[in-house]
């Protein structure tokens, strides 16, 4: 990778990191290492940057959703998932259809993993107020 690549893919990782955290593009960079150490984030960003994030066979809606059954089949809970959820609707998706995909998710990797995730699902919606 050359050095304007390098430099566009960072921009374009920083964008969507800063996008997902909730904060501007300029203190990314902090707020990622403080979380995972500069090395991690860097490495993160530039990821971020390629493919994955940009390609437009995937809408962000879609990436969301891979995202987000990742997170629930890995048990990934708290602020982690959270961060995912606040970006999943912002892409367009509802509690409704988070929580249909948890009782899908159950009929393939059960209902230990993703009882969990729907009881955070569940709350993370009633305390936004957005519950139907």
């Amino acid at each position: 990778m050359n050095h304007d690549e390098h430099t566009e893919r960072t921009a374009r990782g920083t964008a969507v990191y800063a996008e997902t955290f909730g904060v501007s593009t300029g203190e990314l960079r902090a707020v990622f290492a403080d979380r995972v150490g500069r090395r991690f984030a860097d490495e993160a960003v530039l990821a971020a940057g390629g493919p994955a994030w940009h390609d437009p066979s995937l809408d962000d809606r879609s990436r969301s959703v891979a995202i987000i059954t990742a997170l629930i089949c890995a048990g990934v809970r708290g602020g982690r998932l959270t961060t995912h959820l606040e970006r999943a609707v912002r892409a367009g998706l509802d509690q409704a259809a988070l929580e249909v995909l948890t009782v899908l998710l159950s009929l393939y990797v059960g209902q230990a993993l993703t009882s969990v995730a729907a009881e955070e699902i569940h709350t993370f919606f009633a305390e936004r107020h957005d519950a139907p």
